[in-house]
């Protein structure tokens, strides 16, 4: 069947259905879809229906973007990035002067543009991009998010803005170049020969530009490739297993140990000696109290397995049962002492696909509609107790939960409880010191609700409150269609809560007794659809710096799912299987499946570099980490022990369902000074899960704390870096066990790590 006819029979079943789906059906003339199965009819003619009268506006938004996709998917499939920028139609492109130059950190330097002072002619730009090209410059990577949209009405043309990203960089001498601008684009009459429409005028508005010149920071020294087998490599641990001072990475889903051998040299082996089938995420931890980390996992039997370990970080013994629970799609496992009793309590938390059988989470701002999820009491001799309706979360343990941990949110030392889920957001819990848990999540107000992927630590506004950060989904078709002001009528909630839920990602910082959203969160909130994440201080310049992995599905054209989801699949409003509507979703969703088009495709990685406090950067591609490959598990450690923080990314492919790990060597060489803390295992109520490090210099204190759950299907190791700057002296490292025991070492030698075991006979 050829595509025409394909379209039109689409057309003709179902009243026009989805102008993106036909769009991104004729993108490839190798690939053809069946026609849509008759339980389906009446779902897309319900959709086709709505698209003619309340989605109309975005109907012809996606009809005008197409320029734009066009222009990415050149630069994306073709060689000749210049060409594609200077064929680009346009009548005139203006853009205004210079309105501030200013110096950040690591030699970046910050220029602004403003105004439309400048007309340029398409001769005039080709020069332009000739210039750059004879000057060596490459053009590696670019985004173009149509941002919003105004139809043509009453004489006046249609009027869109358009983000654009272009990353650039020149070998020798190195220099790295990130433009950003927002192009206000008036729109022609004509068409193109395929009926896409052609711009008139193009203001570059709003026109900044970061560089840096110096070869990247961040190089790749391995990975871990996938393979021909189906078993997945996350999740993805970091941790010191035998007690040597370096980190060994484990990918559990492989079942795949790499030791660290020094000196960047790793070798790797089985990690366990009885080989298992697990979910991507699990959890290493002092359960049974000896001293040494135990490892816990849900592998096909559902059930989950706790395997102890030795003092040689193995773990020789077959598995036995932990409780008598099973987890369909276990994505989280946290653990710490809720209740001071010496021994370490675990939550294990599920996912739920949506679309699955035809059902969706729903509400989709506030869905608590998945699999359970289960808090279990340590009782001391390696068996569990299921306690999570008397600790006070059976009302929300439906969650389709992606991270959570156990950590003092209000330095009243004991193990408060957040759950990040997808579909609902925050959940906050407090405890009141014996394992009994108390709702505050409504003190966050309507922030607390996005598609929250993952979370981590620190403080990041450096007034010494411990801040929490949350990634979730940054959306420009949720912001355009806000814009517009489109929806139906009879769903005003989901309406309200579209422009809160598409926001993207939220800084929580301590505010008197509570938390609030950071005053500065415009300014980190939008890194695409966002996924595990992680803190550590890159430069060491003393505040923590935030990765950030993102990129949800990118296929043959950058044409986006997005706007179909926004339209239609967050008004489902049913989270029960239904055959007919999972034909439909099929059916609507299989130029995605067959990755023939994206959703949120090609988002390049963010690293925000703390400016003091107050703030953030995007420097990821001055550094080189702004990987186009889509992204989930983030971890950072120094693995090499050089004092420089290094970046280990996961990356995911959709099409065929598999992962690889990138690990990242930190070469920084205008980082600062810094000092380290490894913690060591001590047994009850000495567990390095809920251990806070604390260094105090002359101008202040940094601290950590130390949690699992963070990140995305992830763990971090047992280490506490921190970087000094300029500062050359530290007065005293402090350490604070679980259970009130500390150990201090006063004036410390910096740029070098210190092992701390607790004092003897503090258990």
């Amino acid at each position: 069947m050829t595509h025409s006819a394909n379209i039109g029979r689409v057309a003709a079943m179902s009243g026009g259905v989805l102008l993106v789906v036909a769009l991104a059906t004729a993108q490839s003339a190798s690939q053809t879809f069946p026609p849509a199965p008759v339980g389906a009819q009446p779902f897309l003619a319900a959709r086709a229906q709505l698209d003619q009268t309340v989605w109309s506006p975005e109907v012809l938004a996606q009809h005008y973007e197409q320029r734009f996709v066009q222009l990415w998917d050149e630069l994306l499939q073709g060689d000749d990035h210049y060409n594609a920028l200077g064929s680009f139609p346009f009548s005139t492109l203006s853009f205004g002067g210079l309105t501030g130059r200013e110096s950040l950190d690591l030699g970046i330097q910050r220029t602004t543009y403003s105004g439309a002072s400048h007309n340029l002619s398409p001769d005039d730009w080709r020069a332009v991009l000739d210039q750059f090209q004879s000057e060596g410059y490459e053009i590696e990577q670019t985004e173009w998010h149509h941002s919003s949209f105004e139809p043509p009405e009453a004489g006046r043309a249609a009027h869109s803005e358009v983000s654009a990203v272009i990353h650039a960089v020149r070998e020798n001498p190195p220099h790295r170049v990130i433009v950003q601008a927002t192009l206000a684009v008036t729109w022609s009459p004509r068409v193109d020969a395929q009926d896409v429409p052609i711009p008139d005028d193009i203001e570059v508005a709003n026109l900044e530009i970061l560089e840096r010149y110096a070869p990247p920071a961040f190089q790749k020294v391995f990975q871990v490739a996938s393979t021909d087998t189906s078993r997945l490599l996350q999740p993805l641990l970091v941790q010191d297993l035998n007690g040597d001072g370096r980190s060994e990475i484990i990918l559990a889903g492989r079942n795949l140990v790499f030791w660290n051998r020094g000196s960047g040299q790793f070798e790797s082996t089985p990690f366990l000696s009885n080989d298992h089938a697990f979910a991507d995420a699990a959890i290493l931890a002092d359960f049974t109290g000896d001293g040494h980390l135990d490892f816990v996992a849900v592998d096909t039997s559902l059930y989950p397995l706790l395997f102890e370990g030795d003092s040689s970080g193995q773990f020789t013994t077959p598995g036995r049962r932990l409780a008598d629970a099973q987890f369909e799609q276990p994505k989280v496992f946290t653990a710490s002492d809720i209740d001071a009793d010496g021994d370490l309590d675990l939550f294990i938390a599920n996912y739920k696909n949506s679309y699955d059988d035809g059902q969706m989470a729903s509400p989709y701002y506030d869905a608590n509609d998945g699999h359970p999820a289960y808090l279990f009491r340590n009782e001391g001799d390696g068996t569990f107790i299921d306690v999570t309706e008397a600790a006070g979360l059976s009302a929300k343990r439906f969650r389709r939960t992606y991270s959570s941990s156990f950590v003092d949110l209000d330095n009243d030392n004991d193990m408060d409880l957040i759950v990040v889920s997808d579909f609902a957001g925050l959940d906050l819990y407090l405890n009141d010191g014996t394992g009994q848990f108390t709702d505050v999540t409504e003190d966050l107000g309507r922030n607390r609700h996005l598609f929250g992927m993952s979370h981590t630590f620190g403080d990041y506004d450096l007034d010494g409150n411990l801040d929490l950060y949350v990634t979730g989904m940054g959306s420009t078709t949720a912001r355009r269609l806000e814009g517009m002001g489109l929806g139906p009528e009879d769903k005003p909630e989901q309406n309200d809560l579209r422009s809160t839920m598409g926001y993207g990602n939220r800084m929580f910082v301590r505010q008197g007794n509570k938390f609030g959203v950071a005053a500065f969160n415009d300014q980190i909130a939008q890194s695409g659809w966002s996924w595990g994440t992680s803190s550590f201080d890159f430069d060491n310049d003393g505040d923590q710096d935030i990765f950030v992995a993102n990129g949800h599905i990118s296929g043959k054209s950058i044409q986006d799912y997005c706007t179909v989801f926004w339209r239609h699949d967050i008004y489902t409003d049913d989270s029960q299987e239904n055959a007919g509507r999972d034909d439909m979703f099929q059916f609507v969703m299989s130029p995605l499946q067959e990755t023939e088009i994206s959703w949120n495709g090609y988002e390049h990685k963010v690293l925000w570099m703390n400016g003091g406090g107050t703030r953030f950067t995007n420097v990821a591609y001055l550094l080189g980490v702004a990987f186009e490959y889509d992204a989930r598990a983030v971890v950072t450690d120094d693995l090499d022990g050089d004092g420089h923080v290094d970046l280990l990314v996961v990356e995911f492919k959709w099409e065929t369902n598999d992962h690889t790990l990138h690990v990242y060597q930190n070469r920084l060489p205008e980082a600062g000074n810094w000092i380290g803390v490894r913690l060591r295992e001590g047994g009850p109520g000495l567990s390095t899960i809920g251990a806070t490090v604390t260094i105090v210099t002359e101008t202040g204190s940094q601290f950590r704390r130390f949690v699992t759950g963070d990140s995305f299907s992830a763990q971090h190791s047992a280490t506490a870096h921190f970087g000094l700057g300029a500062q050359t002296e530290v007065e005293t490292i402090e350490v604070r066990w679980p259970n009130g025991t500390t150990r201090r070492i006063d004036r410390p030698a910096i740029n070098q790590y210190f092992t701390v075991k607790p004092p003897l006979g503090t258990n």
